[in-house]
């Protein structure tokens, strides 16, 4: 089961307004995740165990399934984010009543705040030609998308879109197999996952120390950030092309997703 959870958390984290780590929250793993990297060596066995399951399902579902998220992105768009919007709503009230004790005013603010950050659009194209700096720049792309794998609601491929080099690190990922490939898929790898993993530590402990002092009001953040990221595909899809077949269709799909999070949850808690 954790390496079916790693699975769906790596494929969220390769559609674009999608969050890697809210989907983690939605299916109750979040906190055990910041928790077993914290606390690695308190019981390196159970945490290593813990972690590599789903860090397997995550490695797994982005080499494999990247050209199938590029194919569906690019042909039913609509339908696939629909299909997402369905899997968090699935569980959003589920975290709010599970790990919210209290309302919270930091909820709303944060859900606004980030809501009108997302619908900020910068396309920045960029094109690198010397080592170094082409070293430097997917360097703070890692860190970049090691924030947002840790801070749910934020999505990482859209933040990479902002930066100008989502489809450098997709196609990277979509071709990571592919010998005529790899230098190039080198150059842009190596600096990116150094970054990454610096990246993912270093926000690793803020929010460790954040559930530890602050663990409802830390809650009601990325409660809010869950709540602007599905305002803000929504908003994204009904701003895209599509026929009413297609609108209808993408809510049927999106219900279906709400009802399978729904049966999962349900068979988890009774596990």
């Amino acid at each position: 089961m954790l390496l079916f959870k790693g699975i769906i958390i790596g494929i969220g984290k390769i559609i674009p307004g999608v969050s890697g780590s809210m989907l983690a929250v939605s299916m109750g793993l979040y906190e055990n995740l910041i928790y077993s990297v914290n606390n690695f060596f308190d019981n390196p066995k159970k945490n290593f165990k813990f972690l590599f399951k789903i860090g397997i399902g995550i490695i797994l579902s982005i080499i494999f399934f990247s050209n199938i998220i590029l194919l569906l992105l690019n042909r039913y768009y609509l339908i696939t984010v629909f299909l997402f919007i369905g899997l968090i709503l699935g569980s959003i009230d589920e975290i709010r009543s599970k790990t919210i004790k209290k309302n919270n005013y930091i909820t709303i603010v944060v859900c606004i705040i980030i809501t009108i950050l997302g619908f900020i659009n910068i396309n920045n194209e960029v094109s690198i030609n010397q080592p170094f700096i082409k070293f430097i720049y997917y360097f703070f792309a890692g860190i970049i998308d090691a924030i947002t794998m840790v801070v749910p609601g934020i999505s990482g491929t859209a933040s990479l879109m902002m930066y100008g080099c989502y489809e450098d690190i997709i196609n990277c990922y979509s071709n990571i197999l592919n010998m005529n490939y790899l230098s190039n898929n080198l150059s842009i790898l190596i600096p990116f996952i150094i970054g990454m993993i610096l990246g993912i530590l270093l926000t690793i402990k803020i929010i460790g120390y954040l559930f530890k002092k602050k663990k409802d009001k830390t809650y009601s953040a990325i409660y809010g950030f869950c709540l602007s990221t599905i305002i803000i595909m929504v908003v994204n899809c009904l701003n895209s092309k599509y026929s009413f077949i297609q609108l209808l269709i993408s809510f049927v799909v999106m219900f279906i997703g709400f009802i399978f999070i729904k049966k999962i949850n349900h068979y988890l808690s009774n596990d």
